[in-house]
Protein backbone atom coordinates (compact mmCIF):
# COMPACT_ATOMS: atom_id res chain seq x y z
CA UNK A 1 0.00 0.00 0.00
CA UNK A 2 1.20 3.24 -0.82
CA UNK A 3 2.42 5.49 2.04
CA UNK A 4 0.98 9.09 2.82
CA UNK A 5 4.27 11.50 3.74
CA UNK A 6 3.49 13.68 6.47
CA UNK A 7 6.12 15.77 5.78
CA UNK A 8 6.88 17.11 2.29
CA UNK A 9 10.49 16.32 1.02
CA UNK A 10 12.01 17.81 3.94
CA UNK A 11 10.61 21.43 2.89
CA UNK A 12 11.14 22.29 6.75
CA UNK A 13 14.03 20.01 7.38
CA UNK A 14 16.74 22.34 7.23
CA UNK A 15 15.14 25.89 8.10
CA UNK A 16 16.02 26.61 11.95
CA UNK A 17 12.94 28.90 12.02
CA UNK A 18 10.79 27.16 9.42
CA UNK A 19 7.31 28.72 8.44
CA UNK A 20 4.58 25.82 8.83
CA UNK A 21 4.01 23.24 5.80
CA UNK A 22 1.08 23.02 4.28
CA UNK A 23 -0.01 19.14 2.81
CA UNK A 24 -3.94 17.40 3.29
CA UNK A 25 -4.76 13.52 4.85
CA UNK A 26 -8.09 12.42 5.72
CA UNK A 27 -8.32 11.15 9.20
CA UNK A 28 -10.42 7.89 10.11
CA UNK A 29 -9.59 6.72 13.62
CA UNK A 30 -10.66 8.55 16.63
CA UNK A 31 -9.82 7.24 19.97
CA UNK A 32 -11.22 7.10 23.63
CA UNK A 33 -10.44 10.23 25.58
CA UNK A 34 -8.13 10.19 28.56
CA UNK A 35 -9.30 12.53 31.79
CA UNK A 36 -6.05 14.85 32.63
CA UNK A 37 -5.85 14.77 36.19
CA UNK A 38 -5.89 18.94 36.53
CA UNK A 39 -7.86 21.17 33.62
CA UNK A 40 -6.69 24.28 33.95
CA UNK A 41 -9.31 27.01 32.22
CA UNK A 42 -7.43 29.91 30.49
CA UNK A 43 -9.67 32.41 28.22
CA UNK A 44 -6.84 34.82 27.33
CA UNK A 45 -6.05 35.41 23.12
CA UNK A 46 -2.27 33.93 22.05
CA UNK A 47 -0.08 36.27 21.50
CA UNK A 48 1.20 36.26 17.65
CA UNK A 49 0.91 33.41 15.14
CA UNK A 50 2.32 29.72 16.04
CA UNK A 51 5.32 30.01 13.80
CA UNK A 52 5.89 33.25 15.36
CA UNK A 53 5.59 32.07 19.02
CA UNK A 54 7.60 28.58 17.51
CA UNK A 55 10.06 31.66 17.25
CA UNK A 56 10.18 32.87 20.31
CA UNK A 57 9.93 29.86 22.12
CA UNK A 58 13.21 28.63 20.29
CA UNK A 59 15.17 32.10 20.84
CA UNK A 60 13.81 31.99 24.65
CA UNK A 61 15.23 28.68 25.14
CA UNK A 62 19.14 29.61 23.26
CA UNK A 63 19.33 32.09 26.16
CA UNK A 64 18.61 28.92 28.53
CA UNK A 65 21.78 26.94 27.06
CA UNK A 66 19.15 24.90 24.52
CA UNK A 67 18.51 24.12 21.00
CA UNK A 68 15.46 23.27 20.56
CA UNK A 69 13.18 21.28 18.02
CA UNK A 70 9.61 21.69 17.44
CA UNK A 71 7.22 19.44 14.90
CA UNK A 72 3.11 19.51 15.06
CA UNK A 73 0.73 17.91 13.08
CA UNK A 74 -2.80 18.46 12.90
CA UNK A 75 -4.06 15.49 11.79
CA UNK A 76 -7.91 16.81 11.32
CA UNK A 77 -6.77 19.90 9.12
CA UNK A 78 -3.54 17.89 7.30
CA UNK A 79 -1.01 20.82 8.65
CA UNK A 80 2.49 20.42 9.83
CA UNK A 81 4.64 23.10 11.62
CA UNK A 82 8.18 22.72 12.89
CA UNK A 83 11.49 24.50 13.69
CA UNK A 84 14.91 22.28 12.91
CA UNK A 85 12.83 19.02 12.64
CA UNK A 86 15.65 17.73 10.82
CA UNK A 87 17.76 17.79 13.28
CA UNK A 88 19.13 14.21 14.69
CA UNK A 89 18.90 13.09 18.12
CA UNK A 90 19.38 9.94 20.78
CA UNK A 91 16.12 8.90 21.45
CA UNK A 92 16.63 8.20 25.16
CA UNK A 93 13.53 6.34 26.36
CA UNK A 94 11.35 7.14 23.76
CA UNK A 95 12.79 3.71 21.82
CA UNK A 96 10.40 2.00 24.15
CA UNK A 97 7.54 3.02 21.79
CA UNK A 98 9.50 1.59 18.88
CA UNK A 99 10.26 -1.66 21.15
CA UNK A 100 6.41 -1.95 22.47
CA UNK A 101 5.20 -1.97 19.17
CA UNK A 102 7.94 -4.56 17.24
CA UNK A 103 6.69 -6.66 19.77
CA UNK A 104 3.23 -6.53 19.58
CA UNK A 105 3.57 -6.22 15.81
CA UNK A 106 5.45 -9.84 16.05
CA UNK A 107 2.69 -11.32 18.52
CA UNK A 108 -0.03 -10.38 15.88
CA UNK A 109 1.84 -12.06 13.14
CA UNK A 110 2.25 -15.26 15.38
CA UNK A 111 5.82 -15.40 15.28
CA UNK A 112 5.69 -15.61 19.30
CA UNK A 113 3.11 -15.45 22.17
CA UNK A 114 3.41 -13.11 24.49
CA UNK A 115 3.17 -13.76 28.35
CA UNK A 116 0.83 -11.94 30.68
CA UNK A 117 4.50 -10.98 32.53
CA UNK A 118 5.86 -9.48 28.95
CA UNK A 119 2.31 -7.56 28.55
CA UNK A 120 3.16 -6.11 32.00
CA UNK A 121 6.83 -4.93 30.94
CA UNK A 122 4.97 -2.92 28.00
CA UNK A 123 2.73 -1.59 30.39
CA UNK A 124 5.84 -0.40 32.72
CA UNK A 125 7.82 0.20 30.04
CA UNK A 126 5.60 3.27 28.51
CA UNK A 127 3.69 4.31 31.43
CA UNK A 128 6.80 4.52 33.79
CA UNK A 129 9.54 4.31 31.74
CA UNK A 130 10.76 0.91 33.00
CA UNK A 131 14.42 0.26 31.78
CA UNK A 132 14.58 -3.07 33.31
CA UNK A 133 11.54 -3.56 31.40
CA UNK A 134 12.73 -2.20 28.17
CA UNK A 135 16.17 -3.99 28.56
CA UNK A 136 14.65 -7.47 29.04
CA UNK A 137 12.28 -7.11 25.80
CA UNK A 138 15.19 -5.60 24.20
CA UNK A 139 17.54 -8.56 24.44
CA UNK A 140 14.88 -11.14 23.89
CA UNK A 141 13.41 -9.54 20.80
CA UNK A 142 16.41 -8.85 18.69
CA UNK A 143 17.72 -5.28 19.97
CA UNK A 144 18.72 -3.22 17.12
CA UNK A 145 16.59 -5.98 14.71
CA UNK A 146 13.63 -3.96 16.42
CA UNK A 147 14.12 -0.53 15.20
CA UNK A 148 15.04 -2.04 11.92
CA UNK A 149 11.47 -3.75 11.45
CA UNK A 150 10.02 -0.05 13.05
CA UNK A 151 12.24 1.60 10.51
CA UNK A 152 10.83 -0.43 7.50
CA UNK A 153 6.80 -0.84 8.57
CA UNK A 154 6.60 2.86 9.15
CA UNK A 155 9.14 4.42 6.57
CA UNK A 156 11.29 6.20 9.27
CA UNK A 157 14.03 8.07 6.57
CA UNK A 158 16.05 9.46 9.55
CA UNK A 159 15.80 6.79 11.98
CA UNK A 160 18.72 4.68 12.72
CA UNK A 161 19.92 2.15 15.01
CA UNK A 162 21.87 2.58 18.03
CA UNK A 163 25.91 2.58 17.45
CA UNK A 164 26.47 0.53 20.33
CA UNK A 165 23.65 -1.52 20.50
CA UNK A 166 22.53 0.23 23.48
CA UNK A 167 18.15 1.34 22.66
CA UNK A 168 18.51 4.21 24.71
CA UNK A 169 21.29 5.19 21.48
CA UNK A 170 19.05 4.93 18.51
CA UNK A 171 18.84 7.96 16.54
CA UNK A 172 16.04 9.43 15.45
CA UNK A 173 14.63 13.06 14.11
CA UNK A 174 11.30 14.76 15.22
CA UNK A 175 10.03 15.11 12.33
CA UNK A 176 10.29 11.00 12.29
CA UNK A 177 8.75 10.72 15.43
CA UNK A 178 6.03 12.94 13.84
CA UNK A 179 5.52 9.90 11.43
CA UNK A 180 5.76 7.43 13.39
CA UNK A 181 2.88 8.60 15.92
CA UNK A 182 0.83 9.21 12.98
CA UNK A 183 0.82 5.97 11.32
CA UNK A 184 0.56 4.15 14.63
CA UNK A 185 -2.85 6.00 14.57
CA UNK A 186 -4.38 5.62 11.41
CA UNK A 187 -2.62 1.95 11.25
CA UNK A 188 -0.19 1.99 8.38
CA UNK A 189 2.42 0.28 10.87
CA UNK A 190 0.71 -2.75 10.65
CA UNK A 191 -0.42 -3.13 14.30
CA UNK A 192 -4.58 -3.98 14.35
CA UNK A 193 -6.76 -2.01 16.08
CA UNK A 194 -6.11 -4.08 19.62
CA UNK A 195 -2.75 -3.61 19.95
CA UNK A 196 -2.75 0.11 18.85
CA UNK A 197 -5.22 0.79 22.02
CA UNK A 198 -2.95 -1.35 24.02
CA UNK A 199 0.06 1.00 23.32
CA UNK A 200 -1.77 4.23 23.52
CA UNK A 201 -4.13 3.32 26.84
CA UNK A 202 -0.62 2.80 28.13
CA UNK A 203 0.63 6.16 27.02
CA UNK A 204 -2.89 7.90 28.70
CA UNK A 205 -1.69 6.24 31.59
CA UNK A 206 1.70 7.98 31.82
CA UNK A 207 2.45 8.08 35.69
CA UNK A 208 4.04 11.53 36.77
CA UNK A 209 7.52 9.74 37.60
CA UNK A 210 9.23 6.95 36.28
CA UNK A 211 10.32 3.80 38.09
CA UNK A 212 13.73 5.35 39.45
CA UNK A 213 11.36 8.47 40.57
CA UNK A 214 12.63 10.73 37.56
CA UNK A 215 9.98 13.84 37.33
CA UNK A 216 8.10 12.91 33.91
CA UNK A 217 6.10 15.94 34.01
CA UNK A 218 8.15 18.16 31.58
CA UNK A 219 6.99 19.75 28.47
CA UNK A 220 3.19 18.13 27.17
CA UNK A 221 2.03 17.43 30.61
CA UNK A 222 2.71 20.60 32.34
CA UNK A 223 2.68 22.53 29.82
CA UNK A 224 -0.45 21.79 28.28
CA UNK A 225 -2.84 21.47 31.46
CA UNK A 226 -6.04 22.63 29.93
CA UNK A 227 -6.30 19.46 27.65
CA UNK A 228 -7.95 17.00 28.64
CA UNK A 229 -6.63 14.04 26.17
CA UNK A 230 -3.28 13.65 26.16
CA UNK A 231 -1.00 10.59 25.72
CA UNK A 232 2.68 10.91 25.95
CA UNK A 233 5.76 9.33 26.03
CA UNK A 234 9.08 11.54 27.28
CA UNK A 235 12.65 10.72 27.32
CA UNK A 236 16.31 11.97 28.54
CA UNK A 237 19.37 11.13 28.78
CA UNK A 238 22.78 12.62 29.66
CA UNK A 239 25.60 13.52 29.17
CA UNK A 240 25.82 13.70 25.28
CA UNK A 241 28.74 16.56 24.38
CA UNK A 242 28.06 17.45 27.74
CA UNK A 243 24.64 18.34 27.52
CA UNK A 244 21.06 16.91 29.11
CA UNK A 245 18.47 15.89 25.66
CA UNK A 246 14.86 15.71 26.73
CA UNK A 247 12.25 14.71 24.77
CA UNK A 248 8.33 15.36 24.89
CA UNK A 249 6.17 13.63 22.82
CA UNK A 250 2.67 12.68 21.91
CA UNK A 251 -0.66 12.24 20.98
CA UNK A 252 -3.31 15.81 21.92
CA UNK A 253 -6.47 16.73 21.60
CA UNK A 254 -9.90 15.06 21.00
CA UNK A 255 -10.01 12.23 18.55
CA UNK A 256 -6.28 12.13 18.55
CA UNK A 257 -5.98 15.53 16.23
CA UNK A 258 -2.26 16.70 17.03
CA UNK A 259 0.90 14.91 17.29
CA UNK A 260 3.03 17.21 18.79
CA UNK A 261 7.11 16.50 19.70
CA UNK A 262 9.64 18.66 21.48
CA UNK A 263 13.20 18.36 21.81
CA UNK A 264 15.62 19.96 23.76
CA UNK A 265 18.97 19.58 23.87
CA UNK A 266 20.31 21.66 26.83
CA UNK A 267 24.23 22.50 28.22
CA UNK A 268 24.78 21.08 31.30
CA UNK A 269 24.47 24.49 33.97
CA UNK A 270 25.42 24.07 37.75
CA UNK A 271 26.09 27.65 38.51
CA UNK A 272 29.32 27.89 40.50
CA UNK A 273 28.96 24.27 41.76
CA UNK A 274 31.09 21.70 40.89
CA UNK A 275 29.21 18.99 40.07
CA UNK A 276 29.73 14.75 38.38
CA UNK A 277 28.26 14.16 34.92
CA UNK A 278 25.00 12.34 35.59
CA UNK A 279 25.77 9.26 33.58
CA UNK A 280 21.91 8.29 32.98
CA UNK A 281 23.50 4.96 31.93
CA UNK A 282 24.29 4.82 35.58
CA UNK A 283 21.87 6.96 37.79
CA UNK A 284 18.90 8.05 38.01
CA UNK A 285 19.49 12.01 38.13
CA UNK A 286 16.83 12.61 40.56
CA UNK A 287 18.30 15.31 42.25
CA UNK A 288 20.12 16.79 39.51
CA UNK A 289 19.89 20.57 39.54
CA UNK A 290 20.90 20.81 35.73
CA UNK A 291 18.29 18.24 34.67
CA UNK A 292 15.50 20.30 36.56
CA UNK A 293 16.76 23.65 34.74
CA UNK A 294 16.52 21.21 31.47
CA UNK A 295 12.70 20.18 32.42
CA UNK A 296 11.78 23.48 32.62
CA UNK A 297 13.22 24.66 29.31
CA UNK A 298 11.33 21.77 27.58
CA UNK A 299 8.05 22.68 29.52
CA UNK A 300 8.55 26.94 29.15
CA UNK A 301 9.37 25.63 25.26
CA UNK A 302 5.39 24.47 25.25
CA UNK A 303 4.11 27.26 27.40
CA UNK A 304 5.42 29.90 25.04
CA UNK A 305 3.97 28.00 21.83
CA UNK A 306 0.57 27.33 23.39
CA UNK A 307 0.10 30.06 26.20
CA UNK A 308 -3.82 28.99 26.55
CA UNK A 309 -2.12 25.76 27.90
CA UNK A 310 -3.86 24.10 24.68
CA UNK A 311 -3.32 23.58 21.40
CA UNK A 312 -6.22 24.83 19.84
Amino acid sequence: MARVRWRLAGACATALLAAGCMFTHDPNDPAAAFAADTVQTVTETPAGTLDERMTRAVDDALARGADVSIALLDRREGTYSAVADATSFPTASVVKLFIADDVLFREARAEHELTPEEHDLIGRMLERSDDDAANTLWNEYGGPEIVEDVVGRYQLTATTTPYDDNWWNTETTPADLVDYYAGLLDGRGGLDDGRRTEILTHLRASNATSTEGYDQRFGLPDGLGAETTLAVKQGWMCCIDDRWTHVSTGIVGEDDRYVLVVVSREDLDYGDDDADYPDTSLTAAVDDVSAAHARETVTEVVRTVFPLQRIA
